[in-house]
């Protein structure tokens, strides 16, 4: 059997999360499915059962938030009946609270009272998917929603004191912790729905993340948003683009954020990315830097122009190895926006009219990089995206 430690996120054997696995969408019947528990206290007694001569079993202490009840339920659970889960991804500060144990109470009330925190599963119940038979048209299909019964609340810390029991070792073995938890408790308060009313609680620190405040960053993007301008984004992952026939990968994307969401107890931006011409959820930790960009810093002119003089869409206007965000129609008049990088200008001869023409052969980020010929007669608009090459190829000197 695997040790456990403060912290640690378990859950009984029936849970049909894997053990790195935490995307697994959940059919039938939903409420079944037990809560994702935080271990806020370890008991290991070093003694033995004198009738069975078998050592006494590690019982842990877990913790989660019901919101049908409306409060926190900690249970003692047999270690052997349950199982780990590896830590998920989170926007919480999740090891604010471990080595507090080294500072005293004045120093910790001065530092935290007033901030917010949450339960550290707060991610595995918020990102939790079921899924129902919807019959409603005529047609059954699967549909999912979030399944939020255990999620739990964001709080106010307003007091913090000394746990009364202490961390207890062995008599016996050198090292070895027979009763491990932790020594202050956070006094949490949070609006209950349940009550309609505000509730307190006394919780382990260390079951506990800590709720970065965004405040400040929110406001730059608000005003980011009211003034059309642009952000860089890094691409991670699988979302990093190779580009055919060359060595080269694109690493960042062009954005202009729309609007800001409010997920629990972080914020989420939906943006327009132009290299996949859709809106797309971001979150802060995406972006480069919060410096917004202004049109005119990122794009230059477009053609055809229509002002003093007509200036159209020539072979002349594309450039090797630049950037250019273009408005093409298709062999089925089907029109589209797209960011290209130019490789080189092809000439040929149309059959048809016996006129010379040009394909511009570029790579296309709509299609994840790969190599498009684009007939020139075809371009509608063309603008050339100034440092492109900066701009989604460079982590640094974007600007």
């Amino acid at each position: 059997m695997s040790s456990f430690n403060i912290g640690d996120f378990v859950c009984l054997q029936n849970h049909p999360y894997l053990n790195t696995n935490h995307k697994i969408k959940i059919a039938a019947n939903a409420d079944m499915t037990p809560p994702i528990m935080v271990v806020g206290e370890i008991l290991n007694k070093d003694e033995y059962n004198t009738s069975t001569g078998k050592q006494s079993e590690i019982q842990l202490r877990c913790y989660y938030y019901s919101t049908k009840e409306g409060k926190y339920i900690d249970k003692w659970i047999k270690a052997e009946q349950l199982k780990r889960f590896d830590d998920t991804e989170t926007y919480l500060n999740i090891d604010e609270f471990n080595k507090i144990d080294d500072f005293d109470l004045e120093y910790l009330k001065n530092l935290y009272l007033n901030k917010m925190v949450c339960l550290k599963s707060v991610d595995f119940e918020l990102n939790k998917k079921k899924i129902f038979i919807d019959s409603s048209d005529g047609i059954r299909t699967n549909k999912e929603n979030n399944h939020l019964e255990f999620l739990p609340p964001i709080m106010t810390i307003i007091d913090i004191v000394k746990n009364k029991e202490e961390k207890r070792f062995s008599s016996t073995k050198s090292d070895s912790i027979e009763k491990d938890l932790s020594k202050y408790f956070f006094k949490c308060k949070w609006y209950n729905p349940k009550t309609s009313s505000y509730s307190e609680e006394f919780i382990p620190s260390k079951i506990l993340g800590f709720v970065i405040n965004q405040t400040k960053l929110i406001e730059i993007i608000m005003e980011g948003i009211s003034e059309n301008n642009f952000l860089i984004t890094s691409l991670k992952g699988k979302n990093i683009l190779e580009l055919e026939d060359s060595s080269n990968k694109v690493i960042n994307s062009i954005i202009r954020p729309i609007e800001i969401i409010f997920n629990h107890y972080y914020y989420k931006i939906n943006a327009f990315d132009y290299a996949k011409q859709r809106t797309l959820s971001y979150t802060i930790d995406n972006f480069c830097s919060l410096d917004f960009i202004e049109k005119p810093t990122i794009f230059a002119h477009t053609y055809p122009r229509y002002k003093t003089t007509f200036r159209p869409i020539t072979e002349n206007i594309f450039h090797e190895q630049e950037y250019y965000f273009i408005k093409y129609r298709d062999k089925s008049d089907k029109i589209t926006s797209r960011i290209i990088k130019v490789l080189y200008k092809e000439p040929y001869v149309d059959p048809g009219t016996n006129e010379d023409c040009f394909f511009i052969v570029a790579n296309c980020l709509l299609r994840n990089g790969h190599t498009r010929h684009f007939n020139l007669s075809q371009i509608l608009e063309s603008t050339e995206i100034i440092n492109g090459i900066k701009i989604f190829e460079d982590i640094e000197d974007i600007l």
